[in-house]
């Protein structure tokens, strides 16, 4: 199971964006791709986690590069999973709140936006989003109430 993870700016007013609609819609999308994962989106940035087949992961992510909706700041693969960490989200829409309820609001923005792979480390900056993928993975209960 390969993971991606990686971090946007939104090129439209957020007024204009259906994230919900978005969301219904990766999901159904990825469903029939075989991908799973969520979508978070606050204050003009997105940050997405997929897992599934390499080649379909990273073909989707030449898709999201090509969105006018999107200019990626930076995507770091994440490399082979034994299992999916996210079996149940075929894409899982989660807002500020929903982070805030696992404790990790900003978290995943900073360490996609600010953290260089030439000060960090592009390992220590795998390891980094691979405890936070899941420490959201071990607090999924918590999100499924919302």
């Amino acid at each position: 199971m390969f993971a991606l993870a990686y971090a946007s700016y939104s090129t439209i007013d957020s007024t204009e964006l259906d994230l919900e609609g978005l969301a219904r819609h990766a999901s159904a999308k990825n469903a029939t791709l075989g991908l799973t994962g969520y979508l978070c989106y606050d204050h003009g940035v997105f940050f997405q986690y997929l897992e599934g087949d390499r080649q379909v992961v990273l073909d989707l992510m030449d898709v999201i590069e090509k969105d006018i909706r999107h200019d990626i700041v930076n995507k770091v693969e994440l490399g082979e999973y034994d299992e999916r960490i996210f079996p149940d989200w075929s894409m899982r829409y989660l807002n500020r709140s929903d982070l805030r309820r696992v404790d990790l609001e900003n978290v995943l923005e900073h360490s996609l936006f600010h953290m260089d792979p030439k000060l960090y480390g592009q390992e220590n900056i795998v390891a980094l989003i691979k405890a936070l993928v899941a420490n959201i993975s071990a607090r999924q209960n918590h999100l499924k109430a919302v």
